[in-house]
């Protein structure tokens, strides 16, 4: 075609050079000519530019097209899936992990790796919830005061739990202007932070994830806290960086990715925060996430200095130097004199450790050697030595009853437990002491770990028919998840958002607990010292609390029965657990009832029409508490999608109705809803094969098989509760 116009207008520039012979009176009329023939080829020009740019943006778009279909079928699977897999996953995992394995050894590895197995379903079974809630709009951001060492905490015990074993090194590095005091959603913070720490730890081997959080602006009493997580791994692809925030299931590997970080990405955009990826293959990835935060007044003394030990040489070697660095920041924080040296040059500074307060050392470092030159110094000086290992790792402690080591300190670290552990080394002198509790509780106290009642079922905690339960959680779930267990037992149960509500439900006498079952990690108040203002009342003396957390250390136990608890539950909850601990303090010594005469309690078996209720509870990690609650927030989010349903087709939104099919295809698989699971399925063959004319037929398919999926759900939740 360019080729036919420089042609014609070759010609037409040839005419012009012969305008000599043209007579003057048809020079105008020739010129006109010219300039609409100029005019033409213009056109014709800009046309075919625009024709060629079409056709680029229309492969582009093919392109897009082809990837979002690749996206949509990925997230399908994953959806669709969500609990088979993992129940597929973990067989499999566990058939190969105890192949070779002797029957005594077997059996043991066996019941350990099947409770990381019913952690993990437990841990899908609420991001579901958390999908769920999000879809529905159910998700509020808090504005409350925290503890930035509380949430640390929280997250650190959680995700050490599940990474039990991992060679990846963690380290929190805070700088010294970072606020602790703060006013927001801790609940949600920790969440995110917790969610993004375990995709990444999930995609490390033995390298170094570093999680450094710093304040990057301040004005007018508003502060944006910069939290970045920064690994030395494998790097990530430019297709892996496009597909990061969108769940999928990777079939070869049997694995899930991004629900947390799609929960995660959901929930920053909600507390006005901002989150950025940057990775180069063979090098590393950065996370970087910005949040605004208010502070609290309390930020001059966030601890009280007159409890510890003022000018101490602090000595610290580490076999990571970023993480002895990191430590340095910690002590330096407290005004200490800290110097870190590298591991090659150790053997060097033995001869100076006596010049020191405080030697930090890697428990591997401390062999024969370094145990005796550290002895010969403590008999010449009191030297305080503390040996540093890993949550994360497998623990050793071998010298921890050694009389050389005085303490063991477990990172990652935050001030508060760099505070608490100086506190520990250095406590008061006889007469010094601050009185906690001022008189003897007179509740019997248990610190060791609570057993397991096997066989438990909600059934079983009717025999606490009658007392007065006060639960003290700020997490809503979590609260709905015990209310929902504990819905036959026939107690009178009351909830506290915070310790500060807590402290008043107890005092103002309107109801006499029984039992007290406290979060340690929580807003406006934590357990720790909710426990300590409770016992401050002596009348309260008999009252039982029960803590739950998730950073089980040996400095936070005595932290806890320090306040005045008297039992510990770890988390994630543990119903056999749970139920020991109701049991010691509800149960009269000379009760009759055992746990085998309420564990096998007859219910009535019911058919429900459109669901599955066994194959739900059993996606649910056999949980009929949290399938309740999972069913509760279907309802609120999906029972009224028929009417989405049928506007999504009328209005001809073809992609929005694909992402409603999508949730549904992975929901109703989830709970046990075949029926509509099947209807769905139908549908979302039609969007992907273009057969939009069909669609309108369905809206009154869909429609039915979702009022009957309803009214089944419906009458499920009515008898449970009666």
């Amino acid at each position: 075609m360019i080729r036919k116009v420089v042609i014609v207008f070759a010609l037409m520039m040839g005419q012009l050079f012969a305008l000599e012979s043209v007579p003057p009176e048809e020079i105008d009329g020739f010129w006109i000519w010219v300039a609409l023939f100029t005019l033409g080829f213009i056109g014709i020009v800009i046309l075919f530019l625009s024709s060629k740019q079409m056709l680029s943006l229309k492969k582009m778009y093919e392109r897009m097209f082809s990837k979002q279909k690749e996206i949509e079928q990925k997230q399908a699977y994953f959806l669709t899936n969500i609990s088979e897999n993992i129940h597929n996953m973990a067989k499999e995992a566990l058939e190969k992990e105890l192949k070779g394995v002797s029957e005594p050894s077997r059996s043991a590895k066996k019941e350990s790796r099947l409770e990381k197995v019913k952690d993990n379903l437990l841990e899908a079974t609420n991001d579901l919830i958390g999908f769920l809630r999000l879809k529905s709009k159910k998700v509020k951001i808090e504005r409350a005061a925290f503890d930035l060492n509380n949430v640390l905490n929280e997250i650190s015990g959680s995700i050490c739990s599940k990474f039990s074993g991992s060679k990846v090194e963690l380290i929190f590095d805070i700088e010294h202007n970072t606020p602790v005091k703060l006013v927001g959603d801790s609940l949600h913070l920790g969440q995110v932070l917790y969610n993004i720490l375990e995709h990444r730890i999930e995609n490390l081997n033995d390298e170094l994830l570093t999680l450094h959080i710093d304040l990057v602006h301040t004005e007018e009493g508003i502060v944006t806290l910069e939290f970045s997580f920064k690994d030395n791994g494998e790097g990530m692809s430019t297709e892996t960086l496009e597909n990061l925030f969108i769940p999928y299931y990777i079939e070869e590997k049997k694995e899930y990715r991004g629900l947390g970080l799609f929960v995660a990405n959901e929930l920053i955009g909600m507390m006005d925060g901002n989150l950025s990826v940057e990775s180069t293959l063979g090098k590393g990835s950065t996370f970087t996430l910005t949040l605004p935060f208010e502070v609290t007044k309390e930020q001059e003394t966030p601890y009280a200095l007159e409890e510890i030990p003022a000018k101490k040489r602090i000595f610290i070697l580490d076999s990571h130097y970023e993480s002895a660095l990191a430590m340095k920041k910690m002590f330096t924080y407290f005004r200490y004199d800290v110097d870190v040296v590298a591991k090659e040059k150790f053997v060097k500074s033995l001869l100076t450790l006596s010049s020191y307060d405080v030697v930090l050392l890697e428990e591997a470092l401390l062999d024969f050697k370094t145990l005796e030159a550290l002895k010969a110094v403590k008999s010449t000086k009191p030297l305080k030595v503390v040996s540093i290992n890993s949550l994360l790792h497998v623990q050793q402690t071998q010298y921890l009853n050694d009389d050389v080591v005085d303490k063991v300190l477990l990172k990652p670290l935050t001030q508060e437990r760099v505070f608490e552990l100086m506190k520990g080394l250095y406590p008061p002198e006889k007469g010094e002491e601050q009185e906690e509790i001022v008189h003897t509780l007179k509740a019997k106290v248990i610190e060791s770990d609570l057993s397991e009642s096997k066989n438990i079922t909600q059934e079983s905690f009717k025999v606490f028919s009658g007392r007065k339960l006060l639960i003290v959680e700020d997490n809503i779930i979590n609260q709905k998840v015990l209310t929902n267990l504990l819905r036959l037992s026939g107690m009178e149960i009351s909830i506290a958002n915070n310790g500060r509500e807590a402290v008043d439900m107890v005092r103002n006498g309107k109801t006499r607990f029984d039992l007290v079952l406290m979060d340690i990690n929580m807003p406006v108040m934590d357990g720790y010292s909710a426990t300590q203002a409770i016992r401050y009342e002596k009348q309260f003396d008999t009252l039982p609390i029960v803590a739950f957390t998730a950073l089980l250390l040996e400095s936070e136990i005595q932290k806890m029965f320090k306040s005045g608890v008297n039992a510990f539950l770890s988390k994630p909850l543990n119903i056999g657990k749970l139920y020991t601990a109701m049991a010691l303090f509800l149960l009269d010594e000379s009760s009759s009832v055992s746990v085998e005469e309420v564990v096998n309690v007859p219910v009535a078996e019911i058919e429900y029409v459109s669901l599955d209720v066994e194959a739900g509870i059993r996606h649910s990690n056999n949980n009929e508490a949290l399938y309740i609650e999972v069913l509760k927030e279907f309802l609120s989010a999906y029972g009224k999608s028929d009417q989405v349903f049928a506007t999504l087709v009328r209005e001809q939104r073809y992609a929005q109705l694909k992402m409603l099919c999508l949730d549904m295809k992975g929901l109703t698989g989830s709970i046990g809803a075949d029926d509509m699971h099947e209807e769905i399925g139908e549908i979302y063959k039609l969007l992907l094969y273009n057969k939009f004319d069909l669609l309108p037929t369905y809206i009154k398919v869909y429609s039915k098989e979702l009022m009957s999926l309803v009214r089944s759900i419906e009458l499920y939740l009515e008898h449970k509760e009666g």
